[in-house]
């Protein structure tokens, strides 16, 4: 063998190597990221790390101006301060294969970042820092980079998705690499490569404790006319705090302990919001829920329905239970001081439809008077009662009679 040929035989060896123990993909792409201004840069795998390059840009929008300013330090992921931020990576961040918790590798170190305290941030400043994680298991081109759920003052940085090579490693063909040598391999010689092969095991699945489980929800937030996404806002409460994911392209997804029940209200700009309740204590195993909402654009002559107002029986006393959609109401009402509504309240055709008409107007006047007590305008609201006349359903059940029932609002001025 010459010497040239030496040397084209020494480049696809190592370039083979390269391939098989040192992937790198540079700017991957990523479905969903929690915080637009931390980027990933670059992935890339070696023989016994993830090695996950990012950068930090502080462009003071980390934080909602609303939140106090007792909420504005700590040592959470990012802080935002009069004088800059406060970044740290959160020691139990890890690395998931889509929908499988069971399945983690976890954060080994961290380079020019923090992780058990905090590192001042000026305005305006860049900050590049790298994270090494057990390495992911050869196979796993998709995965999901899950620090938190986010706190009071504090934004975890969440990627999911995030899209890389990571081929499976082919197995070695042993007949012909002896056909190609001509010569018998020792045994003794075959151990280094088997220690080789045990780093790309698939890593032991154990199954985590109940409070580690995490479920993830996810969905996209649509306009109910147009069925187009639309940009929006996603709260809740857990264990006490107050949570939130904002969505600039209307895809969410957030990370909820499945044991425990969510309320998810959900608000955009120039829509009436919603909510609903979320729960995975009945799910196991793989736990990725999806949902999506259909928000109404805020429009003159637009009727919305407020599903959960109730009353007492043949009465129009408000029940307890109508507060959550009440005070939705009230918020969309104040936050758009320049919009008129008409209350209108309908009943069943059972009964006297004279009846009917009284009670559904004094149904509609006590929506009114809860929204002026919470100092909405009454020069802003009308109410009117149709009694049975505008009814949704002629005939059928008594449950489909139901639909009957109820109060919507029209929008009147804007």
């Amino acid at each position: 063998m010459n010497l040239r040929s030496l040397l084209v035989l020494v480049c696809t060896i190592g370039l083979s190597l390269h391939t098989s123990f040192g992937q790198i993909t540079e700017n991957p792409r990523v479905d969903e990221q929690s915080a637009e201004y931390v980027k990933i840069k670059r992935v890339e795998l070696t023989d016994k790390y993830t090695v996950i390059y990012l950068q930090f840009i502080d462009n003071g929008k980390q934080l909602s101006p609303s939140l106090p300013p007792e909420l504005q330090d700590g040592y959470f992921p990012q802080l935002k301060t009069d004088m800059g931020s406060s970044i740290w990576l959160d020691p139990e961040t890890r690395l998931f294969k889509p929908g499988e918790i069971n399945i983690k590798f976890k954060l080994i170190r961290a380079e020019n970042i923090p992780t058990e305290n905090t590192k001042k941030i000026s305005p305006g400043e860049k900050v590049d820092f790298v994270a090494y994680f057990e390495r992911l298991t050869p196979g796993i081109e998709v995965f999901d980079f899950y620090e938190g759920r986010s706190r009071p003052g504090t934004q975890s940085w969440n990627f999911y998705g995030i899209h890389i090579k990571n081929p499976l490693k082919k197995p070695v063909n042993k007949a012909k690499a002896n056909a190609v040598t001509k010569t018998p391999v020792p045994a003794k010689k075959t151990l280094p490569a088997k220690k080789e092969l045990e780093t790309f095991k698939k890593p032991e699945v154990v199954k985590p404790a109940d409070d580690e489980i995490i479920a993830t929800v996810k969905g996209t937030v649509y306009n109910a006319k147009t069925r187009e996404p639309v940009s929006a806002r996603i709260a809740y409460v857990e264990k006490g705090d107050s949570l939130e994911v904002n969505s600039s392209s209307g895809k969410y997804r957030i990370g909820i302990d499945a044991k425990d029940k969510y309320e998810l209200q959900v608000t955009a700009k120039g829509y009436y919001g919603t909510s609903a309740e979320i729960s995975a204590s009945d799910s196991t195993g793989n736990l990725n829920l999806t949902r999506d909402f259909y928000l109404i654009p805020l429009a003159v002559g637009e009727t919305i329905a407020l599903p959960n107002i109730y009353f007492e029986t043949s009465q129009f006393t408000l029940l307890p239970e109508s507060a959550a959609e009440l005070d939705q109401l009230v918020q969309m009402m104040k936050n758009n001081p320049e919009i008129g509504i008409r209350i209108e309240g309908h009943t069943d055709l059972v009964g006297d439809p004279d009846k009917n008409i009284d009670l559904s107007r004094k149904r509609a006047q006590s929506v009114k008077e809860y929204l002026t007590k919470r100092g909405i305008d009454e020069r802003r609201i009308e109410a009117k009662g149709y009694g049975g006349i505008r009814p949704l359903v002629k005939s059928g059940s008594e449950e489909e009679r139901r639909k009957n029932r109820r109060v919507e609002f029209v929008i009147t001025e804007i």
